[in-house]
């Protein structure tokens, strides 16, 4: 403390115990601290002390040393059980080494001999304080940083959400055209049986036989077009509750709804597992779908922008003791060895601005890790397929074999 004037507004504002066994001395310090604090309990011993401490809240704790009932080392050593950050100062007319160091073990601010002075009590409050002061500005400090902190997590969780979002968004339109790849077909087909009937008429062969022939063949490709749809509201309405599920169905699933964008962009697709083995996992089905949805159109886009003659996108599924690892594999472009670290960054993207987010992988790797306590990486990698050698991208997906995922 600067002076004495700022002592004394520091000391005015705390609460003083002041524990002393004879009453003369007591009475008389207590004048002195009255000059200091405003606040002040009494204790006639160590229990008492240690009562009123339990009772109450003190800033600053002056004890004797030598009192009946309990000692002040003794009633010191009970309030550091449990408060490390109270000031203690002792006063005693012992100068023994022993009574020093007992005091020192315990984290002691101040020691006064008796007849306590002035300028010893002046001294010692000093100190007190100056470590109170110290106390208060680290408190503040780490509250400061809590709420620094606070508020920087309430603005990732809001940048993690819209990333979200927009990752939905992306995939959302991508499935839009994978839909409008799938209905072509079909479309066509119905728009030519649509008209068969009049070309029947003209023919005369228009008769039930034919009209029954005819409505089979739509109604078969009307719900090959409403099953479409099915998926696509299934994958926008997830169910909320974790699941066992087959990762084979997930992944066979998300390859149904690339079927036309793969045909129409003549890549074959191999899908490679065993059969007799267990491909079960516990957890929320649709997060899977997402990260096999975002995959697959990075091989795709991949793929199809390689322009080579032969499209190729192998995906292979391999059952291990403590997890299921999915390898997807490619003859597109490859990964630049110049950015494949940061493909997993948000908003890192080389498409162009109408083709690509940058979000996909990133939300992806999030949803693996966090979610599916996975991992997800990826590599250039030379395979064989058909007794041919292809060379492009390869994402391993690892998800753990557990009964439920926390």
């Amino acid at each position: 403390m600067e002076d004495m004037k700022e002592l004394l507004a520091k000391s005015k504002s705390l609460k003083l115990l002041y524990v002393e066994d004879n009453e003369i001395v007591r009475k008389s310090n207590l004048e002195l601290l009255n000059n200091f604090f405003d606040n002040i309990d009494t204790a006639q011993d160590g229990l008492d002390g240690l009562e009123k401490f339990k009772q109450n809240s003190y800033d600053i704790i002056i004890t004797d040393i030598n009192m009946p009932i309990m000692n002040g080392i003794e009633m010191i050593t009970h309030i550091r059980d449990v408060d490390n950050d109270v000031i203690i100062l002792v006063i005693s007319a012992h100068n023994n080494t022993s009574y020093f160091t007992d005091t020192i073990k315990l984290d002691i601010q101040g020691y006064i001999l008796k007849p306590t002075s002035i300028k010893q009590l002046i001294d010692a409050l000093k100190q007190g304080i100056k470590k109170i002061s110290l106390k208060e500005n680290e408190n503040r400090y780490k509250n400061r940083l809590k709420e620094s902190v606070k508020i920087e997590i309430k603005k990732r969780e809001e940048t993690e959400a819209l990333l979200l979002q927009q990752s939905k968004m992306a995939s959302m339109g991508e499935m839009i055209g994978n839909i409008a790849h799938q209905w072509r077909q079909p479309l066509a087909e119905l728009t030519l049986i649509i008209q068969s009937f009049k070309t029947a008429q003209k023919r005369g062969i228009l008769d039930e036989k034919f009209i029954e022939n005819r409505v089979n063949k739509s109604m078969g490709l009307i719900d090959n077009m409403s099953q479409t749809i099915e998926d696509f509201r299934n994958f926008y309405s997830p169910k909320k509750n974790k699941t066992q599920f087959s990762i084979i169905k997930s992944i066979k699933k998300s390859l149904d709804i690339f079927e036309g964008a793969f045909a129409n962009n003549s890549i074959e697709v191999r899908l490679k597992y065993d059969d007799s083995s267990n491909f079960n996992l516990y957890g929320y089905a649709y997060e899977v779908e997402q990260v096999f949805m975002n995959l697959l159109s990075n091989a795709k886009d991949s793929i199809v922008e390689a322009s080579l003659d032969r499209r190729v996108l192998f995906i292979e599924i391999v059952p291990m003791e403590s997890n299921i690892t999915i390898f997807i594999r490619d003859n597109g472009l490859g990964l630049d060895d110049k950015i494949k670290d940061k493909i997993f960054e948000p908003y890192f993207t080389t498409k162009d601005d109408d083709k690509g987010t940058g979000i996909g992988l990133y939300m992806s790797k999030k949803i693996v890790n966090q979610h599916l306590k996975g991992s997800l990486t990826a590599s250039n990698v030379d395979f064989m397929l058909d007794n041919e050698l292809f060379s492009g991208a390869e994402f391993i997906l690892k998800l753990p074999r557990i009964k439920e995922i926390n």
